[in-house]
């Protein structure tokens, strides 16, 4: 299997930020066509997000899961089906190995699902999260320009 790494916030929707309320979702439609375009050559889509606003108190883990159930609903309305959602809730401070651009995300994520690394994709806005995760693992980047 390959996979279609994506950041969530400032890729597929726009950032509130700290996005925590289902109503602010916003989805930009050219993730959603990436992913499908993506979904359709046979790429799992799978999140990748860091969700700092969890451990500095902004918003609880089931207000993430509900604003993260309202993303894979918005864009299932666009035919896109989102695998997993794989998050970090830790501070930049905290020197955990989830947060991007450290690859524990990627990896659980290739561990769990069964990924061909080789072959996957990671997309995102920004270089220095998502764009040196892509280059730390040695796979392409999709840069989106926000």
């Amino acid at each position: 299997m390959k996979a279609l790494f994506i950041d969530r916030d400032g890729t597929i929707n726009y950032d509130c930020p700290y996005c925590k309320d289902p109503k602010d979702l916003r989805i930009y439609d050219d993730a959603a066509k990436l992913m499908k375009e993506y979904q359709d050559k046979g790429y799992l889509i799978v999140i990748i997000t860091n969700q700092s606003g969890i451990n500095r108190g902004y918003f609880s883990d089931s207000e993430f899961h509900a604003f993260n159930d309202a993303v894979i609903k918005a864009l299932a309305e666009r035919g896109v089906k989102v695998n997993a959602t794989y998050y970090c809730p830790h501070r930049p401070d905290e020197g955990c190995e989830c947060r991007k651009p450290k690859p524990g995300l990627v990896l659980r994520a290739v561990e769990e699902l069964g990924i061909d690394l080789a072959d996957s994709i990671i997309a995102g806005d920004r270089q220095d999260r998502d764009g040196d995760l892509a280059r730390n693992l040695g796979i392409p980047f999709i840069h989106f320009k926000r």
